[in-house]
Order: structure tokens, then sequence, then C-alpha cells
């Protein structure tokens, strides 16, 4: 059975994305609109969307709440995706839910050709069964792409957040920041409550405004004065993670009258959170620290942690964009003694031999090719005083964990989503 369904959800990944919101508007219908039976923190942003709902996570769960976590991508196991007090689902779980929502999914195919839910529509409303099941007190849901057209903006919440706006995913949300900015507010509710981080002005001017619109109560970080109110520390490197930690703590004020914390307990649980993949370093030698990296914002946030570090690294690199491939290439290149390629296995994924062209010819370290299969072979051939820093795709970190780890989990990378 497990096997059946992970082809099946396989064959959903295929189709790719399709966005727009009428699809999981129909599916969660037939289901009994299980996202209603629980409140809902929802987040979106170009970045720092992961850490804020992490982050909330922790400060909820130390507070005695019991807590579901809606996140995209995963690294390794797809179950990843949906936790309820940090526990992982696990793929009987998942295959459970989605054995149950298949017939319902080819009745809305039948009735309306092109109705069919896709992939990340499927593990939308399995997050929301399982939150439902599980009875959560609350959920915490990061948009998958965008925010008016993601499938998880069905939802009425308690609160919306948006944590950054910059350029990404242009193809789909506009090429312009006060574009995006609309998408990005599209989670915005009704009467209910928007926050918003350090946006730059003409974003955050396009959210207030829908925000008025909406006669949602507006509030925002952005104009928030840094050296007469010190940011709250975080055990997650980067001054942007203080950001999004104050971000986290202004969101739990927002809500304080219906779900109360102790702000003690909320700001310990701030030097607590585990987030996979971002600035993570792991433990052994020679170290290796994971960075998702996608885009000129994180860039910037990863050329920050580099200089923190004040150490030269071997860059592990794979990418889905040339372009983005460029602005880390560019971040890190001051940093670097030598660089290593890898082409992840994504559809879109840069081949090779095209990110070596973006290195300068007057580099000094070693430039080469790798193949993920082999990372064990690479790691025991590397100085243990040498730091590997492994960044770019996040899938390409899912994939070395897979390998590194020697998983044999059949719900693996092979599962991410096609954007």
């Amino acid at each position: 059975m497990v096997k059946d369904i992970s082809d099946y959800l396989y064959a959903l990944r295929n189709r790719g994305s399709s966005f727009g919101v009428e699809r999981m508007d129909r599916f969660s219908f037939l289901l009994g609109k299980p996202e209603e039976s629980f409140p809902v923190v929802h987040v979106a942003g170009t970045n720092g969307k992961g850490s804020v709902c992490s982050m909330l996570d922790a400060i909820y769960r130390a507070n005695g709440y019991k807590v579901g976590l809606f996140s995209s991508p995963h690294l390794v196991d797809l179950g990843e995706r949906i936790r309820v007090n940090g526990k992982i689902a696990s793929m009987e779980e998942i295959t459970r839910w989605v054995t149950e929502l298949k017939p319902v999914a080819e009745r809305m195919e039948a009735d309306e050709p092109g109705m069919h839910p896709t992939f990340f529509e499927f593990m939308t409303a399995v997050a929301f069964l399982r939150f439902r099941e599980e009875k959560v007190d609350l959920a915490i849901l990061e948009t998958g792409l965008g925010g008016r057209l993601d499938s998880t903006n069905v939802v009425n919440p308690q609160l919306s957040i948006i944590t950054t706006i910059s350029k990404d995913h242009c193809d789909l949300l506009g090429n312009e920041i006060e574009d995006i900015a609309g998408e990005k507010a599209g989670i915005v509710k009704k009467d209910r409550p928007v926050l918003t981080g350090w946006l730059k002005p003409e974003a955050n001017q396009v959210v207030e405004r829908i925000a008025r619109e909406q006669g949602a109560p507006f509030s925002s970080l952005a104009s928030r004065d840094e050296s007469k109110e010190p940011l709250p520390r975080t055990n997650l490197a980067g001054s942007y993670q203080r950001r999004n930690a104050a971000l986290a703590i202004r969101a739990s004020e927002i809500l304080n009258e219906r779900f109360p914390v102790d702000p003690e307990k909320a700001v310990a649980a701030l030097t607590q959170v585990r987030l996979e993949g971002r600035w993570q370093v792991l433990p052994g030698k020679p170290t290796v620290i994971l960075d998702a990296c996608h885009n000129e914002e994180a860039a910037d946030a990863l050329r920050g942690n580099l200089v923190e570090l004040g150490a030269k690294v071997e860059v592990w690199l794979g990418s889905l964009d040339e372009g983005r491939a460029r602005e880390v290439v560019s971040a890190v290149l001051p940093f670097a003694n030598g660089f290593r390629f890898f082409q992840p296995a994504q559809p879109r994924a840069c081949p090779c031999d095209l990110l070596s062209g973006l290195i300068p010819k007057g580099f000094e370290g070693s430039v080469s090719e790798g193949k993920i299969v082999r990372v064990n072979e690479y790691l025991e051939a590397t100085s243990e005083n040498q730091i590997i820093l492994i960044t770019g795709s996040i899938y390409l970190i899912g994939e070395y964990l897979s390998f590194a780890n020697k998983t044999d989990s059949m719900n693996g990378f092979e599962f991410q989503d096609l954007l």
C-alpha cells in the first residue's frame, strides 16, 4: 500500500504545480473544511518565513500548547512538512490520508477536467486532516509560493505575517517589488490582524493599503530602531535571525489575549529553535555547514555569516537557476578556497559546467564537479581542518543529507515540488 501511494504521489509531483485556490477550496469543502477546526497563524515572505514559523512553533510548544506546523520543502523525509509538537508525519500516516483523499480528488477531476488537486494541494490537505485529528491548539502554516494563489490560502487566520519581500520567482509573482508585495499580501483577511517585518517602504505601503481595504489591523517592525530596542537572541546564526525572532515575539504579543504566553518562556524558546538547512553546523570533522541560499537577499545573509565565521570554506554548490547561482557565487567567492559543483536531481537544475563557468579565471582555488552519490568519499578525502559549506538549492542539501546519512527512505528528495 505504501509503495502504491508513493507512486501515486510521485506521479502527482511530476505533473508540476498549477497555482490558484479554486481547486483547494473545492477539495477542502468536500473534506468538510478541516482547516476550520483549529486556529491558524499564516506566514508568507520571500525569506525568513520558515525561520519565523519554527520560532513560533518553539514559543507555543514551550508554553504548553499543542502545535501543528506545515512547512515546505522538506529535506529528507516527506513527513517533515507536517509536524505536531515536533513529530513528523510517518509515511504510514501519509498513506492513510492519501488513500482517503484519492477518490475525492478523482471525483473532482471527473466532474470537471483539470480540477484534480496537485501534489502540494494533497500535502496541504493531509496537514489539515492530521491537525484536525490531533486536535492541535494552534497551527502555523507557511505558504509554499507567493500568498494570494497559494493552496494554504483557504484559511482564515488569527494573524497573517509577511516576513520579507524581495525579488524571487518573478515569472510567477511579478518583476516589481510592489507586484510581489501584492501577491504576498493576498493572505491578508478581512478584520484579521497582519504583521510585517523589515519590508522596504514601497512593499510595506502595498501591504498596509491592502490591510486597510480589508479592515485588517496593521502593524510593522520596519521602523523599529534596533539601537534603542535591542533584538532578542536566538540560537540561529545571523543578524537577520534576530530580526525573525523579534517578529515571532511581536506575533505572540498580538495573539496574547487568545493564546497567552509567559514572556520569559518565549524568550528562552528562541534559544532552542531547530531549523535544518539554514546555517546548520553538523557535528564531526571536517566541519560541514548547510545553508540554503536561493536569492539575492539570502545571498546577502550568507555573506554576513561568512564574515562572522572568519575562515575560508570549500563551497559545494548546486542550483536550479543560473541567476541565483551567480548571486551565490558572488557572495561566497571572497571566502572560498575551492568549489565543488553538483547538479541536483531536479528537472531545472543547472549543469555543472554552467556553474563552473561562473568562477572567474583568476580564482586560485580548486574547481571540480561532484556526484551526490560520492559525498562520503569526498568527505573522507577532505582535511579535518577544512570547512565545507553546502549551499545554493535546498534540494542539494536534502540530497546530501540522504546520502551522507545513508538513508534508504523512499519518501525523500524525489518528492520535492516542481515549480
